[in-house]
């Protein structure tokens, strides 16, 4: 049982175990910056993909942060604490999951009509802008799709002009961030096209609200994460089997 759970763990886990090793044994030192992905990629001899994967399973748990255009530096840690974490399939349970998505339904439908209602140029231009980078790192798991994507639906939230609403979500971002990089990994196993479906969504969302089409921008929103829970209890599912 032993040998068969080694030879079928994904290259992604066994690297990020190399990495989690490395620093457990003071290879590199919390504050210090890890070798850059190209760099890990020939060190371990596997894809960038697998590297960046295992990177942002370690940014999760809060070992690393990935800094755009500076690289990856070890945090302070305390392993004792993050060990259970870092052995569990999923980054969130499924229960968690689907209370975390009844809670956004409720919100962000709601939020969407809002924003739809009153947005200002300045809230499109954040949307374009966050539209804009997910769709320069479709088909990837690095951080940058995952910050774009909760960019873009916190600019919605803060379109809508409702103050409490805005807190509200503000404090489910870290919880909604785990959920993507879940998604983009489940999305993975799923066709390639499932990353232009995941881009043409968030652009209905952008235009109704462009539009200024409160009932589609709730429905395209609604649609939406309906569509990505269903991705990602098939992701769960399937790492699982």
């Amino acid at each position: 049982m032993t040998m068969d759970r080694i030879e079928t763990k994904k290259i992604a886990e066994v690297i990020r175990e190399k990495i989690e090793g490395m620093i457990k044994r003071g290879e590199v030192k919390p504050g210090e910056k890890l070798d850059s992905v190209v760099a890990l990629s020939e060190k371990f001899d596997v894809s960038r993909s697998a590297v960046r994967e295992a990177l942002s399973a370690l940014r999760a748990v809060g070992i690393v942060t990935i800094r755009q255009g500076e690289g990856t530096f070890v945090n302070q840690y305390d392993f004792s604490t993050i060990t259970e974490m870092m052995n569990s399939r999923t980054l969130i349970s499924k229960q968690e999951m689907k209370e975390l998505f009844e809670v956004r339904h409720v919100l962000e439908k709601g939020a969407s009509e809002l924003a739809a209602v009153r947005r200002s140029e300045q809230d499109l231009e954040q949307m374009g802008t966050a539209l804009e980078q997910m769709k320069q790192a479709a088909g990837g798991t690095d951080d940058l799709g995952e910050q774009a994507d909760v960019r873009f639906h916190l600019a919605i939230v803060e379109a809508s002009g409702n103050t409490l609403l805005k807190q509200m979500m503000g404090r489910l971002s870290d919880t909604m961030q785990k959920t993507m990089y879940e998604t983009r990994k489940a999305w993975l196993f799923s066709e390639k096209r499932s990353f232009r479906r995941l881009l043409d969504e968030h652009q209905r969302i952008y235009t109704a609200i462009n539009e200024q089409d409160p009932e589609a921008a709730a429905e395209a929103m609604s649609a939406h994460l309906t569509n990505v829970e269903n991705v990602l209890s098939k992701g769960i599912e399937h790492t699982n089997d």
